[in-house]
Order: structure tokens, then C-alpha cells, then sequence
């Protein structure tokens, strides 16, 4: 198991020597070739060791940086065997050193206090280490000495005896060497070596045998020792302190009184962790299996530096793999790393972006962004093996033709014939290299089609029950036709001889064409067949009955022989019904058959990605899944991928076993293709094909067992992370006392000091100083942007979703589909307080007043809901003449306007003292409403298509205009009151606020939907920006003048203007979001994650906080670091 001197490991570790026992294990010294860094390696000595240096390595990645213990750089299995990574320490053992005779008075005195220091750092960890003695102190040739070896360290005071060297034994190892079980160990265990190991290092010489013995062994070399120091062993052996606490006081006078020289070194502390010591920490524990304890590593490396280059590869790649991500999630959050700099190693972002897009089979961006590593890091051997996987792949397949509303299809082997039919009945065969599909027959709607005989021989299955079979090849009938009434499904075998159905009765139907007898038959089934399969020979039947409420939620495994159901798979429980029985079958619940009927997967709602073997009877792999209501779910070959595909222009491959994406397609799909309705995978699982409104297109399947590598980041020593921390903290400190005393710019100053610090740039404390300084400067660079998390509002949200985010970020009020209403702490993402449905019914929408004091809640019974988040109390507004059809604030958010369904108005003050204001402003319900800063205006928008202006004590309008599509359309006052803005279909339109007339106009190219706008506005509403096909414009809301205009790469979708003014969030038809800056045109971040079109997108009123929603209630929380010019 342990390498030869020489030998060159994975490109990476060459062997500098031969193995040297020690402890479980070998240690052998190699050569980080990367780092060009020594490390020690150690390996156990067989399988039976594998456990016990697992959990010595469990306990050493814990104990973190300290300068007197040996550092565990990380931990990773190579061959299957695991092996920990350590620190090389080059001047030898403590033993060694004895041996030689080669220290002196001072240095004994030093390595002892050093020692010391070391075994108190595991005591503060919890930990007793067990066999401390001087081959387990390591020393450097510069004299500081390095406590090793955790294999048998445990937690003070709970563990029992692991072992340990009789010569060191304590009387409590002793007694639990023994056979005592009562015994639990604590420091005082190592305090005990500890004094053995110092007399003997004092002594030159093993003092005993056994080390419950000491004390009557020191007697005989205490002569050795000098006076005090003996004084102080012997009271160790004596007392039994309970830590080094007062030992290495004592110790540290004695070396001054001894040597007459104060001693030398401080008193350490432990190194702070940064992001590349808390990443490496979390791979060791994830190799160990320890996975829920590295994701936390992962998430506080993030939050030390939320685009530290190997936390967010490595945390991605662990969550990609575990199914919580999209393939796309992790390059956007790569590539937003790599956008923001810092990393100190040349190569290694395109490296790492490239081994992703490698590992999703995006070979052509893969080979770019590796060639530009390799140019980089010639030496880089993971870039040399992923451009050599690269050059093994095959050509990418990519085909399309125009087609009908391809509703089920079927691919040939290696994709070389389609067979396909349309919503009308109408079946084609499409045959990529020899042009336009060709049609086959027409006739009444197909509902299956299933692909047998090598992928040569079709069975298409009619809505009328007629089965008919088709030579795919030649595109010819093969005159076999089988009437089967209400048959749902159909299977051919692979060598062509039978053909299967499934009955909406249950039954299962098996035909031998061109045999006289009739039909074998199975029943067992208690609802329809609704997904079938046939082994090869025809000899076994794998069927399923999904279909929302109607199936019965099993998988059926049958023997065609004996008609037997040998094997029964139904869903895990997910409650109780009436009946007492186990709730196994929901209305989402999907499954997929491999076509050889070997495999089953489901994917059970509310439950997990289960992988059924059919022949050995049970479950083989689960993971977690997002998959709802997909229309197309189809299971590859030897259960190697598994395509998925629905509404939307995207389909995906995932592994069946574990849910990873495999291959997501989007891009790459034509436009025209909204929607996959039906899709399959080639018999040889190399080739896809996906059809929809008007296309077939034809992909391939990722086909390589390729894995982008885990990125280790290079240990960083103790003293280098205590000098960079001080460092830093001692600038971060200046900055605060120049903040305190008003002087900003000399703040900022200091806090771009800091940001040069290692380590440092993208500190939380330093990015929270530039965010106390963005009131006081203007918003300059984007420092990060980054996802704080995500949840699924589906079936909890409104529909569509109604939320708000507080002026200040720290509050999000949701809207649920059953009327409460739900206050999140945003940035923990808790719910902190639920609000109890009130009357009114669901929720409409939600809105901030009396700055972020009062929550606004507008129902769609009509009624509005006030909610003081201070003190808890509520307040109902009934319309008194009706149901509430609109309502609107002034900017300060004192003021509340709305008006009902009779066309009556009424603006009221929200703090109390203000009259209010009833005006009867038509007789049609008012549908939009728009309140002047000062309240002097009301302005408002009837169904009958006219916007008034009414002043408070009027008896009629100031005027009346007619908008062009008044459906949908909302109503702005400018912040200098003299502007109203009409946000409808076509546009927007500002009018003059005291005579009507248009002094501007702004067209847009869609329409309110949903509750979406024509227009964002910055905090105060002095600028504006409003969409376009292919871009945002920004403007002047006094006077209509454009600011700037931004060219977008899609149309946009939805928007927000940071409250500034100086960067805009974008989000597209992609379903992605982009920050733009205004001034430059460039997009700083892209951001993926959402599935769906996007509905909402909401920003702190400092532009640090951002919540985004799609349709369906997808939400995710952004926090966005800004750089601030001062002075």
C-alpha cells in the first residue's frame, strides 16, 4: 500500500523516501509538486487499520492550526486506501534528538515548554491524546517542536482506553489496560507522560518500563535534572494537575532562573482558520463521510470569503453530486469567483472552470478554458488528464428537423432513425443524414410507442387499441396487427419475438407474432398499466402504475412462464390514511422502466430518487431530487442516465443513482422548441432525442465517467496566518476610529489596506466597514455577490407569489396561498413570525410603510391588512362602499390612498392625526391609484379606461385623460410632484400633474402581467428605468431625460434599479439575473438557479441585500458587497 522512493503518485506526489513504521501505519516523505511543498504521508499497514486511521484522522482534521501540534493538511483516499496528509516536519523526533544528545540545557527546557503548549491545544479541543511521548514530538530545525500522531486521541473525560506505550502509561491507562472499564481519561493522562517524557529527556534515557510506575522510577534519575525542574516532574507524579496550566508558568520562570535569559517565545494561540485551511478540512472530513460536518466547513469558508476559488468549486461539486444544485449554478458561481480576482495561482480558475464544464460534457467551452490552464501551469497534471479525456470523446452529436407536435417518439441505435408522431395521429420516421422525416400512416392519436428487436422494430400502440409493428430502418409495416382495447402501454423484446401491453384494467397481455396461440395474460395489477418493459428474451415483464390518483403506485416484476409476479416495489410512506394503511402512492410520483427490464427509478413526491434492481429485488441507490410534474421521464441503458424533460425549452440527464445532473439542455436547444413533450434514449445510450411543438432535435448522451478533481488549496503555516491576522485586524481598527471620528476617506483607505492583507480581500468584517461607508461615498466596484440560500415556495406561496423586502434588508414578508403572512429573519432565511389569516381571503400584495415600520397586505377579497412589526398590532380596512380594488402610498409611506369598487377614493394617514379625505371620483371600480409626495394629488384610474386628478377638497377632476390600453395599468407620482406617471401596455407616460398634458413617453414591449411593471425606480424616485426589446433605459423622472441606456443580450423579463441609481438587476426569458452597471453597460454578475421565468425581484434600500422569485414561488437570497468612493 505505500509507494517506492522515487515513483511520481497521480502527477502530483513524488516519494522522497521509503517507508518508516510508525503508529497504524507508514509515513513517507513526498513532494507536493504544485505547492513544491514537503508533506508527510501516512498509510496504514492493511484493511484491518483502515477504521483506526480514519478515526485518528477524523480527530487531527479538528484540531485545527496550532504552531505546536503537526498540521493535518488533508485527508484523501488514493487507490481506495485512505491516507492523511501532514505537515513535514524535517528535524527529526524528540527521540532522536535524545538519542543524539542534542540539545542543551535551554533547548530541553524550550521543547518541553513547547510540548506542553502542543498537548494543552488538544485539551482545549476536547481531547486527551493518549501516547504522548518523545517520538511523538517533532522538531524543526529551528527548534519549535511539534506534538504528532492522534491515532489514539479521545474526548476528555468520555474516553476509554485506546492503547498508548506502556513506558508513558498513566496508573489510569494502566488500569484500564487491565481490564478496568470504569476508567475514563482525562488530561491529567498526558500531563502524566508529559513529565515522564521530560525526565527522560533531562536524563538521556528511558527512565522505565512501565509508566504507572514513574514516580518510583524518577528516583533514580531525578540527579539528572536540575533541582527545580526535578521539583517540578516530581510534583506531576505527585499532584496529578489536571492541565499544563500552571506547569508551564512554572516552567517558563524556571527557564529564565536557569538560563538568565527571559524565555524566548510568546505564548501561542491557535491559527484562525481561513478559507483554504477550512475548505481542505471540509474534503478530509467528506472523505471520512463525514459530509453534514464538511458542508458546514464549506459554508463558513464562504462566509470568510463568499468567492474563495476552491470553496465554491468544492462546495458546488459536492452539491451538484448530491443533486441539491445544477450543473449551471456551479459555473455561474465559478465564473463569478474568477471575475473577482484574488487567486494566486496562475491557471487554476480556467482549470477548475474547465474540469466542470468537462465533467457536464460542455466539451468545446472545456477545451478552451483548459488549454488556457495547461498554457498557464504547464505542470498542472490535472489539466493535462482532462484535456486528454477531452481528446478521447467523441464528436458532439447535435441534429434537428421541423416536425408537428410530436407528442411520443423513439430513437434508433446510435440516432441514426426517429420515429415519431404528432398530436394529429400522423407517424414519420426522420433519418438525420438522409434528409426531410418521412411519413409512414395517419390515423387516430398514438399514445405508445416502444422500440425492440436491436432497435430495428417498433410497436405503436393507437388511442383505438390497435398495436402495429414497424421496421424502423426501412420505415416498412410488418403486417402484424393486434387489436387491444383499452390498452395504455406497449413493449417489444429486444431479439423481436414478443410484444406486451398494459391494460387500463391492470392486465398484462403477451403476444408472439406469427404463433397461433393466443395472448399470455398476467393480472395483478389493481389499476392501469400505464409503463411497461420486456427483457431481452421476452421471458420477464418489469411493469408500473402511475398515473396521478388513478394507479395503484407499484412496480411489478413478472416471470412470463409461470405467470407469477415475482417482486412488488411500492413508494415509501409518507403517512396514514383513514384506513390505518401506509400512504405509498402520491399524485407525483413518477417512474421510469430501462428498456430491458432490469431497472426501475422513481422519483417519489415528497421523497427521495430511488433506483429498484428488478431481478434483485430491492433498492440499490437513492438520492434527492426537484423533479414535479415533468411530462417526459425516460431511463436509459444499464440505468445510466436518466433524461428528464416538461414546459420550458431545457430537458436534462441525470445519474439515476445518486440525481446528479449529468448534461443540462437549454442553450442548447432551438428557440421554437418551448415545451418537450416526448423524448427517448438509444438502445446503445448514446444518443438523444427530444420532440415538441414543431421540432425533433437529437443530443448526445453523456457517455464518460469523468470527475472533475477535488481542488486542495495550499496550507498556509500558523505563524504566516497570525501575522496576516493581526495584521489585518490592527487596519480594520484604524478604519473604525477614523469612521467614528467623521474622517471617511481615510477610512476607505485603510479598509483597502486591509483588503490586501492574504486571505483577507473579502472579509465579513471588512466588506461590513464598506458597507458603512456607502452612505457616505459613491457605490463604486461590486467586491462579491453571492447566494445566502434558496427554498421552494411552491405550494406554500401565493400563487403568484406576493413578497416584500424591507427598506433595510434584514425583514422578507411572504404571502401564503392560505392567507398568512410570514416574516423571515432574510439573511438567516427563519421565519421569525407568522401572521394569521385574516379576513379578506388570499393575498394580493404586500408593501412596506412609515419606513419598514408597518406591513401593507392587500387581499384579493378586497380587504387591506395593517401589520406594526413592532409591537404586533393589526388593523383591518374594509372599503365601506365596497371591496378595496387599488391602493398606493406617498414616498415617505405616512399616507395611504386607495379606492373601491364604487369608484370612491380615501386617503388617510397612517400615523393618526391627519382628517381623512373621501372623494367620489366615478362610478366605475378604481383599478390604479397614485398619491403626490405632499398629498395634495390623488390621481386615479377607473375600469371604465379614464385617469382623474383630483385634488382633496374637489368637487370634480383638475382633468381626465384616456390611456391607450388601460388594462392592467398602474399609476406613479414623480417625487417632485409635478410628474404622473401611467405605466400601461404600451409603455409608460408622463404626464403633466397639473394639467394632463404628455411630456414624455417611454414604449415598452410587453405589458403588467402578474402583477410585473413597466417600470423600477431608485429609493427616491429621482431616477427611473423602463425595458425594451433589447435593453433598460434609464431616466430623469422630473423631465423624462434619458440618464443612460443599457444593451441587453435578451429581452427583459423582470427588473430592479439599484436605489442609487448606479446598477440595475436584469432578468431575462433564460431565467437568469444579471447586475449591470449603468454607467459602463457591463454586466458584473450573472446569476443562476431559478427554473422558472422570473416574477420578483426586490432590493434593500442600500442595494446590499436582494431577494429574487420566480412564478412559481423558487426564492432565492442575495447579498451584494459594494466598494465606496470617499472624498
Amino acid at each position: 500500500m505505500s509507494w517506492a522512493a522515487g515513483e511520481v503518485v497521480l502527477g502530483r506526489y513524488e516519494v522522497l523516501g521509503e517507508p518508516r513504521a510508525g503508529g497504524m501505519g507508514v509515513v513517507q516523505r513526498v513532494r507536493h509538486l504544485g505547492w513544491e511543498v514537503d508533506l508527510a504521508v501516512k498509510t496504514p499497514l492493511g484493511t484491518a487499520s483502515y477504521a483506526r486511521l480514519e478515526a485518528e484522522a477524523g480527530t487531527w482534521v479538528g484540531l485545527g492550526l496550532h504552531p505546536h501540534t503537526v498540521n493535518c493538511v488533508y485527508v484523501r483516499t488514493i487507490d481506495g486506501v485512505p491516507r492523511v496528509f501532514a505537515e513535514w516536519v524535517d528535524g527529526g523526533s524528540l527521540a532522536e534528538a535524545i538519542r543524539g544528545n542534542r540539545l542543551g540545557l535551554a533547548g530541553k527546557l524550550d521543547v518541553a515548554v513547547q510540548t506542553a503548549w502542543g498537548a494543552g491545544h488538544a485539551h482545549a479541543n476536547g481531547l486527551v491524546h493518549q501516547d504522548l511521548k518523545p517520538a511523538n514530538v517533532m522538531l524543526e530545525p529551528d527548534g519549535t517542536a511539534k506534538v504528532t500522531d492522534f491515532g489514539l486521541a479521545v474526548a476528555a473525560g468520555e474516553g476509554t482506553f485506546g492503547g498508548g506505550t506502556t513506558a508513558y502509561f498513566s496508573p489510569e491507562q494502566a488500569a484500564a489496560a487491565a481490564g478496568d472499564r470504569g476508567v475514563r481519561l482525562t488530561p491529567a493522562t498526558d500531563v502524566w507522560a508529559w513529565a515522564v517524557t521530560v525526565a527522560e529527556l533531562f536524563a538521556g534515557r528511558r527512565i522505565t518500563r512501565f509508566g504507572q510506575a514513574a514516580a518510583e522510577a524518577f528516583d533514580g534519575v531525578r540527579g539528572d535534572l536540575p533541582p527545580p525542574v526535578a521539583d517540578l516532574v516530581a510534583g506531576c507524579f505527585a499532584e496529578r494537575p489536571a492541565s499544563f496550566d500552571g506547569v508551564v508558568e512554572r516552567l517558563i520562570g524556571l527557564y529564565a532562573e536557569l538560563t538568565g535569559e527571559p524565555y524566548p517565545r510568546p505564548a501561542p494561540r491557535p491559527a484562525q482558520l481561513r478559507s483554504d485551511g477550512l475548505s481542505n478540512q471540509a474534503l478530509s472530513l467528506l472523505d471520512l463521510g463525514r459530509a453534514g460536518e464538511a458542508e458546514q466547513l464549506w459554508r463558513e469558508a464562504i462566509v470568510a470569503d463568499p468567492h474563495h476559488l476552491p470553496s465554491v468549486y468544492n462546495f458546488g461539486l459536492h452539491r451538484w453530486r448530491a443533486g441539491q444544485v445544477t450543473g449551471e449554478e456551479v459555473v455561474s458561481a465559478l465564473e463569478a469567483a474568477r471575475a473577482a480576482g484574488g487567486d494566486p495561482e496562475p491557471g487554476r480558475a480556467a482549470l477548475l472552470l474547465g474540469s466542470v464544464e468537462l465533467e457536464r460534457h460542455e466539451d468545446d467551452r472545456a477545451g478552451e478554458l483548459l488549454r488556457e490552464a495547461a498554457a498557464a501551469d504547464p505542470s498542472s497534471a490535472d489539466a493535462v488528464d482532462a484535456l486528454r479525456e477531452r481528446t478521447r470523446r467523441a464528436p458532439r452529436i447535435s441534429a434537428g428537423t421541423p416536425a408537428g407536435e410530436v407528442r411520443k417518439l423513439v430513437v434508433g441505435a446510435a440516432g441514426e432513425h426517429v420515429l415519431y408522431a404528432v398530436r394529429q395521429g400522423g407517424l414519420y420516421v426522420w433519418t438525420p443524414g438522409g434528409g426531410e422525416p418521412r411519413e409512414l400512416a395517419q390515423g387516430v392519436k398514438v399514445t405508445a410507442i416502444a422500440l425492440g428487436g436491436a432497435g430495428r422494430l417498433a410497436a405503436v400502440l393507437r388511442e383505438n387499441g390497435a398495436i402495429t409493428l414497424w421496421d424502423l430502418p426501412g420505415g416498412a409495416a410488418r403486417g402484424w396487427t393486434v387489436e387491444a382495447p383499452d390498452a395504455m402501454s406497449v413493449a417489444v423484446s429486444d431479439d423481436g419475438r414478443f410484444v406486451a401491453a398494459g391494460h387500463r384494467d391492470g392486465h398484462i397481455r403477451i403476444w408472439e407474432p406469427g404463433a397461433a396461440r393466443g395472448p399470455v395474460v398476467l393480472t395483478g395489477h389493481t389499476a392501469q398499466v400505464t409503463t411497461l418493459a420486456l427483457s431481452r428474451t421476452g421471458r420477464r415483464v418489469l411493469s408500473g402504475s402511475f398515473d396521478e390518483f388513478e394507479g395503484d403506485g407499484t412496480v411489478r416484476h413478472w416471470r412470463v412462464s409461470t405467470g407469477e409476479c415475482v417482486a412488488v416495489w411500492a413508494g415509501p410512506s409518507r403517512g396514514i390514511l383513514v384506513s390505518g394503511e401506509p400512504w405509498v402512492h402520491f399524485p407525483g410520483d413518477r417512474v421510469a422502466l430501462s428498456a430491458d427490464a432490469r431497472y426501475a427509478v422513481a422519483a417519489w413526491q415528497e421523497g427521495p430518487l430511488s433506483l429498484w434492481d428488478a431481478r434483485r429485488a430491492r433498492v440499490v441507490a437513492e438520492g434527492s431530487h426537484r423533479l414535479l410534474y415533468q411530462s417526459v421521464m425516460e431511463l436509459g441503458p444499464g440505468a445510466r442516465g436518466l433524461l428528464v424533460a416538461g414546459y420550458g425549452r431545457s430537458a436534462q440527464i441525470l445519474d439515476p443513482r445518486d440525481g446528479r445532473s449529468l448534461r443540462t439542455l437549454d442553450d442548447d436547444l432551438p428557440e421554437p422548441l418551448f415545451g418537450v413533450d416526448a423524448g427517448g434514449i438509444s438502445p446503445d445510450g448514446r444518443v438523444l432525442a427530444l420532440g415538441g411543438p414543431d421540432h425533433v432535435v437529437l443530443r448526445a448522451v453523456p457517455g464518460s465517467d469523468y470527475q472533475a478533481p477535488w481542488c486542495y488549496a495550499r496550507p498556509r503555516p500558523a505563524p504566516e496566518l497570525h501575522r496576516a491576522q493581526e495584521s489585518f485586524d490592527a487596519l480594520l481598527h484604524q478604519a473604525r476610529a477614523r469612521f467614528e471620528d467623521g474622517q471617511f476617506a481615510a477610512a476607505a483607505t485603510l479598509l483597502r489596506s486591509a483588503r490586501d492583507v492574504p486571505g483577507h480581500s473579502r472579509h465579513p468584517e471588512l466588506l461590513r466597514g464598506w458597507r458603512s461607508l456607502l452612505p457616505h461615498g459613491r457605490r463604486a466596484g461590486l467586491i462579491a455577490a453571492w447566494e445566502l440560500y434558496h427554498l421552494e415556495g411552491r405550494g406554500l406561496f401565493t400563487q403568484p407569489p406576493a413578497v416584500a423586502l424591507h427598506p433595510h434588508g434584514r425583514i422578507l414578508a411572504t404571502g401564503r396561498w392560505s392567507g398568512e403572512v410570514d416574516l423571515w429573519n432574510f439573511p438567516e432565511g427563519q421565519v421569525t413570525h407568522t401572521r394569521e389569516r385574516g379576513p379578506g381571503g388570499t393575498l394580493r400584495e404586500l408593501c412596506w410603510a412609515r419606513g419598514g415600520n408597518l406591513l401593507v397586505a392587500h387581499t384579493w377579497g378586497g380587504v387591506l391588512q395593517l401589520f406594526d412589526v413592532r409591537d404586533g398590532r393589526a388593523e383591518i380596512i374594509a372599503g365601506e362602499s365596497g371591496k378595496i380594488t387599488a391602493f398606493g402610498l406617498d414616498p415617505s409611506g405616512e399616507h395611504l390612498l386607495y379606492g373601491d369598487e364604487s369608484g370612491t377614493m380615501r386617503l388617510r394617514g397612517l400615523a393618526g392625526g391627519v382628517r381623512p379625505v373621501t372623494v367620489r371620483a366615478g362610478d366605475s371600480p378604481i383599478t390604479a391609484v397614485a398619491l403626490s409626495p405632499d398629498s395634495s394629488r390623488m390621481v386615479c384610474l377607473d375600469r371604465a379606461g379614464e385617469v382623474r386628478m383630483w385634488r382633496p377638497d374637489a368637487r370634480r377632476p383638475d382633468w381626465t385623460m384616456a390611456p391607450r390600453f388601460p388594462g392592467g395599468a398602474r399609476l406613479h407620482s414623480a417625487p417632485d410632484g409635478q410628474v404622473v406617471l401611467v405605466d400601461e401596455l404600451a409603455g409608460l407616460t408622463g404626464l403633466d400633474a397639473a394639467r394632463g398634458r404628455k411630456r414624455f413617453e417611454f414604449p415598452s414591449r410587453r405589458g403588467s402581467i402578474s402583477g410585473r411593471t413597466n417600470v423600477a425606480f431608485t429609493a427616491g424616485r429621482r431616477l427611473a428605468a423602463t425595458p425594451d426589446a433589447s435593453s433598460l433605459t434609464v431616466w430623469e423622472t422630473g423631465t423624462g431625460k434619458v440618464h443612460r441606456r443599457l444593451a441587453l443580450p435578451e429581452a427583459p423579463v423582470e427588473f430592479a434599479l439599484g436605489p442609487d441609481g448606479t446598477f440595475a438587476v436584469v432578468a431575462g426569458e433564460s431565467d437568469t439575473a444579471g447586475i449591470w452597471d449603468v454607467a459602463t453597460g457591463r454586466c458584473l454578475r450573472t446569476m443562476e438557479g431559478h427554473r422558472h421565468s422570473m416574477h420578483r425581484i426586490g432590493l434593500s434600500d442600500d442595494g446590499t441585500m436582494m431577494v429574487t422569485v420566480d412564478i412559481w414561488g423558487g426564492l432565492r437570497a442575495w447579498e451584494l458587497a459594494w466598494e465606496a468612493d470617499v472624498g
